[in-house]
């Protein structure tokens, strides 16, 4: 029989059987290393969870807000608040007034009061917008409707979401974490570095289970392709969590030495999709058998997970489901045979791991409890499945359809080319044609009628980018995704002929 754990329980314990042992290791703002024991990292826990319990008015629904970024007291303010039980929300400290508002207006439809945890561990409460549906009475501590941890998303589209995972927050040793990360190379009390930001569902969820399972987590205050593979090398790192951003900056470092990454078991990647070049590059780098991609959502709905080898033999895969069925079904809501592309649909047996969203947005499910949240992709005869651009990034030329990823690692594989996106850009004949947006190499230079040419050697002539327009940087969201929402306007008043 298994003993379930409140968060409060689990990090004692720890601390009480392994109180010298490294918990937590960041950096300050001059970059200096910090380092907390788990005697004092529990200790600072337990100040901060009693804090913000004397500070809650307790006759109305409240939640924690933290400024997440990658730093011990962040780390240790959303702790202190799942210990506290009470619903934490990691906030990006650098998102424009205009997207912070707009999640405030959002966590406004289920709280009346946020009480924003500063870098001290200090509560200030905030008036949320009310909603016009707020529940009156205090937030639920237990069963229905109770919250653990609330996570933004909808970041690759403009239309901010979040994202409710039901609480409370428990340890329970046979469930932390998931099945699904256990079986990606995790193992407890391993050495973790978190690289990617702590608002963002895939490092948020790894550091909770690296909390809870006794590891020492090494937190990367902001990328920088070198500093990780020092930090690697440095901290003998076991295990991590990157994005296909991440993964081609560090492949584009020079003399990058397979031998610094000799201590990591596994390397699971997420978010994003990852071009060919980038997989193969680091399962080049690391061996098959250490490269993991998890296909998820931060809805919960379902999960898949492939490792290096089985992708060799389906090149572009996401893998097979992981205690998750799939189907596939088109506009009008019936299955479509292998090797079709339509709405990629998902159930997994854990229903109450799935999260909902805060407000009145919706997942959308069917009668029979697959749900989706509007990813598409097509399953091969052997179950696994290959994602499909959805449809506000296929680009429609003339009725050929166009996958915005292909072009970008076509142009990224000019050796002056640093980053690259492609958004439609309206033609008067054939409604849409493709416009990249590119960054540059420092020091590069390059023609734009060079870079047509370089892609019509790799792609179809409808495929190449008409319009070219070259910019200091891609706007991309915390997990890597492309945000072409905020590209499309100025491309459409600024594109050029090549």
């Amino acid at each position: 029989m298994t003993t379930v754990l409140s968060v409060r329980r689990r990090i004692a314990g720890i601390a009480r059987a392994q109180p010298d042992r490294t918990a937590l290791i960041g950096f300050d703002a001059g970059l200096a290393e910090q380092v907390l024991s788990w005697r004092q990292f529990a200790g600072q826990v337990a100040d901060a969870a009693e804090g913000l319990r004397a500070a809650l008015d307790r006759g109305t629904r409240s939640c924690a807000v933290v400024p997440a970024g990658n730093t011990l007291p962040a780390a240790i303010a959303i702790t202190a608040a799942l210990a506290a039980e009470v619903p934490v929300f990691p906030l990006n400290p650098a998102a424009p007034p205009i997207e912070r508002d707009a999640l405030l207006r959002l966590l406004g439809r289920r709280f009346a009061h946020g009480y924003l945890v500063d870098a001290q561990l200090r509560p200030q409460r905030i008036d949320l917008p009310a909603g016009p549906d707020l529940p009156a009475g205090p937030e639920p501590r237990a069963g229905a409707g109770a919250v653990a941890y609330l996570l933004a998303t909808g970041a690759s589209t403009g239309i901010p979401k979040i994202s409710a995972r039901h609480g409370p927050l428990r340890y329970d040793p046979v469930l932390t974490p998931s099945l699904v990360i256990r079986q990606a190379g995790w193992r407890t009390a391993q050495r973790q570095l978190i690289a990617g930001p702590l608002y963002h569902a895939a490092p948020f969820t790894a550091f909770l289970d690296a909390v809870l399972d006794a590891n020492t987590v090494v937190l990367q205050p902001f990328f920088a392709p070198q500093w990780t593979v020092e930090l690697v090398r440095l901290y003998a790192i076991e295990w991590l969590q990157l994005t296909p951003a991440h993964m081609r900056e560090i492949l584009r470092l020079p003399d990058l030495d397979p031998a610094g990454f000799a201590s990591v078991r596994a390397m699971l990647h997420t978010a994003a999709r990852c071009d060919p070049d980038t997989k193969r590059g680091w399962i080049g780098l690391l061996g098959p058998e250490r490269v993991y991609e998890l296909y998820g959502a931060t809805e919960g709905v379902g999960v898949t997970l492939v490792r290096g080898e089985e992708w060799l033999a389906r090149p572009g895969t996401v893998g097979r489901g992981f205690l998750t069925q799939i189907r596939i079904l088109d506009d009008t809501g019936r299955p479509v045979p292998p090797g079709t592309a339509g709405t990629v649909f998902m159930r997994t047996p854990r229903r109450a791991g799935r999260s909902g969203y805060v407000g009145d947005q919706a997942i959308r499910t069917t009668p029979d409890g697959f749900a989706t949240v509007g990813d598409r992709g097509r399953l091969d005869f052997g179950g696994y499945l290959y994602l499909e651009p959805r449809d506000h990034d296929t680009i429609n030329v003339g009725g050929e359809k166009v996958d915005p990823d292909e072009v970008e690692a076509a142009l990224r594989d000019h050796p002056a080319v640093a980053d690259a996106v492609v958004v439609a850009v309206p033609h008067g004949t054939l409604g849409s044609v493709v416009g990249a947006h590119v960054v540059l190499r420092p020091g590069a230079s390059v023609r734009k009628a060079e870079l047509a040419a370089h892609c019509g050697r790799r792609l179809a002539g409808y495929k190449i980018p008409k319009h070219f327009t070259f910019v200091d940087h891609v706007p991309r969201s915390a997990a890597g995704k492309v945000q072409r929402w905020r590209l499309a306007p100025h491309h459409e008043s600024s594109a050029t002929t090549p």
